[in-house]
């Protein structure tokens, strides 16, 4: 695959006002005087652009917890990118107003399960409430909402729930993420046999929709399909994506904090993206003798490190032997 740099993952801000179950960031949380300033972020956003990178995630953290948000999403939609944004729900309602008067015509919201079930996930008491109200206000002023869940032994048993929420409010994406685990024994990673199930019963809700919500189920599960005209399931760090952190580090994964390939405010793009260790991390780790390689090229990389230590095929991978 010809390396050409079209999407970046840009965390904006460690800070959170949430301290969730399985937040890869958990233990991250730093200073602001550890972040860009604006005119930094600027300069950044101006060099990916200059780049040719074509569509820009905004997270975090909570990216609204940054008082120069909107200034940002502002000046990234000026240059040209697809800016979309991601929430914890929080504080859409209190800047609501912003949200409407910039024009943003649809983010994404995080929603792991439903009532107390979906606060306790996120350790924040009257939370599922607040972005059910979020969700409904939104949709009044014709904001297409992105709901994100991510699977893991604390809501693969409510799916149909999230679901049937997802309908009930006007979502037009329901989008399943894969947990990244801290190590194999983590608490919250699903076993084979509860990860393959979720896995069906996803794409069988996938295969029943009409329209509304669009079910997008993240790369490594449609690996049980074999689709001649479908080549999303790979990873893509180091290959089209990369992320970058708020102070200027760039990883090939926004999972991966440890491989820093360099840093934005000191050193020019094209260095960072053609760097040994981005090039390192594009590499796919496969059983060439697998039916599904050419289309899986190895799956999921951070699943493979973090829960045997090393690169190799996705250990969640059920069509391998």
């Amino acid at each position: 695959m010809l390396r050409k740099l079209i999407e970046v993952a840009f965390e904006i801000t460690h800070k959170c006002n949430l301290r969730c179950t399985h937040c890869y960031n958990q233990n991250n949380i730093r200073s602001s005087r550890e972040e860009m300033i604006t005119k930094q972020v600027f300069k950044a956003l101006k060099d990916l652009r200059d780049f040719k990178v074509a569509k820009l995630k905004i997270g975090g953290g909570e990216p609204l917890l940054r008082k120069d948000f909107f200034d940002i999403y502002d000046y990234a939609s000026f240059l040209g990118f697809e800016v979309n944004f991601s929430s914890n729900g929080v504080l859409i309602l209190k800047n609501i107003e912003k949200i409407i008067d910039k024009n943003i015509r649809k983010l994404q919201i995080s929603l792991d399960n439903i009532g107390e079930k979906h606060d306790n996930i996120r350790n924040y008491k009257g939370l599922f409430k607040i972005v059910e109200e979020s969700v409904k206000e939104l949709r009044k002023n014709n904001i297409k909402i992105n709901i994100a869940t991510t699977l893991t032994k604390a809501n693969h048993k409510n799916l149909e729930q999230i679901l049937e929420f997802c309908k009930e409010n006007g979502v037009y994406r329901w989008k399943i993420m894969k947990y990244i685990p801290k190590d194999r024994h983590d608490k919250l990673l699903l076993s084979k046999k509860e990860y393959k199930n979720a896995v069906f019963l996803l794409l069988n809700y996938k295969n029943e929709q009409d329209i509304s919500p669009e079910i997008i189920v993240a790369r490594e599960f449609d690996l049980i399909k074999i689709p001649l005209d479908y080549n999303d399931m790979q990873c893509f760090g180091g290959k089209s994506f990369l992320s970058l952190k708020p102070d200027g580090n760039i990883t090939p994964c926004s999972y991966m904090n440890n491989i820093i390939c360099g840093n934005i405010t000191t050193e020019i793009i094209e260095k960072i993206w053609n760097s040994k260790k981005m090039i390192e991390f594009s590499k796919d780790y496969y059983d060439s003798d697998c039916a599904y390689a050419e289309k899986c090229r190895g799956g999921c990389k951070a699943s493979s490190y973090f829960m045997n230590k090393t690169f190799a095929c996705d250990p969640y991978c059920w069509i391998k032997k």
